[in-house]
């Protein structure tokens, strides 16, 4: 998570340079936008890294059909959808940021420090939901609370920081 603080320390500087142009042309507005949404896709991107929660429901599920959802990968989530549909995709599960990504890129941009934005990506929670859980969450006003709120229990993740060293497959349920 240390490269992904760096590397927003580094940008930080330059987004607040482009947010406060007066430029209004086309290709600055472009410029603007693409490189808004790069800083989201980092944060996007540094939640694969976190041991992933999960629902009961999604557990129950996952569990029936030979799939360890604290080891799966959200890169192995199509494979591992079709062991439940048939068809590879991502019609099942939702590998959701706790706290909307939204929400923790506005953290960020008031960062005052490398450390400070390394906090934010090292507390940041993701969890493995199912698409009829995700409907019942509010997009962007979503606080932790939320989850329980909308009736979902989310269980911690037992392997921590090696649950990217095991096989998501329940050899049993093969």
């Amino acid at each position: 998570m240390k490269s992904f603080a760096q590397t927003y320390w580094a940008a930080l500087p330059h987004y607040w340079k482009a947010e406060q142009s007066l430029d209004r042309s086309y290709s600055a507005i472009r410029f603007r936008s693409e490189f808004f949404q790069a800083l989201k896709w980092l944060i996007k991107h540094s939640g694969t890294l976190v041991p992933p929660r999960a629902s009961n429901e999604a557990l129950d599920i996952a569990s029936s059909c030979g799939i360890d959802l604290f080891a799966l990968h959200w890169n192995n989530q199509c494979t591992a959808e079709k062991r439940i549909t048939g068809q590879r995709g991502r019609k099942v599960f939702v590998h959701e940021h706790e706290l909307p990504v939204s929400v923790m890129y506005a953290k960020i941009l008031k960062a005052s420090s490398e450390i400070e934005i390394l906090n934010i990506l090292m507390h940041q929670k993701v969890a493995w939901i199912t698409k009829d859980e995700d409907k019942r969450l509010h997009k962007t006003e979503r606080t932790m609370l939320s989850y329980s709120d909308a009736g979902i229990a989310i269980q911690k993740n037992p392997y921590g920081d090696k649950w990217m060293d095991r096989d998501w497959v329940i050899l049993s349920k093969v």
